[in-house]
Parts: structure tokens; C-alpha cells; sequence
């Protein structure tokens, strides 16, 4: 038997409870970011879903990014802090797929920093909105599946 590892390039999408299309339970949203199946999802009639694509595997730089907000020194003990939660979402987030319906104006552009992770600006309204702790939770589903190991020949 073998583990099977991400690839760099690998990516998945998330819908957002946050999103209108979607006409599910608070329950029934749980149970779609505990598997990211996308099967769970019930959609209005005549709506589309807008897309949050995120990566698996971080870039080695943005991923030394996230590791060093998780924990800091304070009266030299080491803590936990939260704050590494944005972090991690803005490292992993590489695009947003808008439904075609949506009018050019309204559409959530995904943007770009200079270290390759999510622009200040577009994580300030996901954080105003909610939304990074739906995506946070949603890359934990799919970074902690367990490896399926290789069939034997």
C-alpha cells in the first residue's frame, strides 16, 4: 500500500451558506461541509450557486505564512491564536466562480496580493460577511479526508 498525496494543482470548490441560491437548513449545510458532497446542496429553482475554488496544498511560502500566525509567544509560553483562520483562507483561496446571471457590477472579483494570496480588501467583506469560517471549515473537510491508499495490482 502507498499514500496518495495532493497535488500542487490540486483545487475543489465551495458553495457558501451565505449564498442565496442555496435553499437549505442550517443542519443540511453542516452535513454538506462535513463531506463537501456536492449532491447535498438544494438549489432555488432557476438559481446558481456562486463558486469558491481553494487549494489543498499551500505554496511553501504562504503555507510558513499561516504557521506562524497560529501561535505566538506571550510572557514566553507559547499560545494558540485564532487569527491564523483568515490567514490560512486567504492562502488557499485562488478563485471565485460567478454565475452567469449575476450582473457584471455585482459579480465578487477575486484579486490578488503580491505573495500570491487573496487581496486585503476582498477578505476584509469575506470576513464582514461570514464567509471565510464556511470556507475555513470546508479546506479542513478536504485537507483532513483520510489518504486512500493505492489498489494492488
Amino acid at each position: 500500500m502507498a499514500i496518495v498525496l495532493p497535488g500542487k494543482a490540486d483545487t475543489f470548490r465551495v458553495a457558501v451558506s451565505f449564498d442565496t441560491a442555496l435553499d437549505m437548513t442550517d443542519e443540511d449545510y453542516a452535513k454538506y461541509t462535513d463531506t463537501l458532497d456536492e449532491s447535498l446542496l438544494k438549489v432555488k429553482e432557476g438559481q446558481e450557486i456562486t463558486w469558491f475554488v481553494m487549494r489543498k496544498v499551500l505554496p511553501f511560502a504562504l503555507a510558513k505564512k499561516v504557521q506562524s500566525e497560529q501561535s505566538s509567544f506571550k510572557n514566553g509560553r507559547q499560545q494558540m491564536d485564532t487569527s491564523y483562520i483568515s490567514e490560512e483562507v486567504r492562502c488557499s483561496l485562488v478563485d471565485i466562480i460567478n454565475p452567469a446571471s449575476v450582473p457584471e457590477d455585482e459579480k465578487i472579483i477575486y484579486k490578488r496580493e503580491s505573495d500570491q494570496g487573496t487581496s486585503e480588501l476582498l477578505m476584509e467583506l469575506l470576513i464582514a460577511t461570514g464567509i471565510y469560517m464556511d470556507l475555513f471549515r470546508a479546506r479542513n473537510t478536504a485537507t483532513t479526508a483520510k489518504a486512500i491508499p493505492l489498489k494492488k495490482k
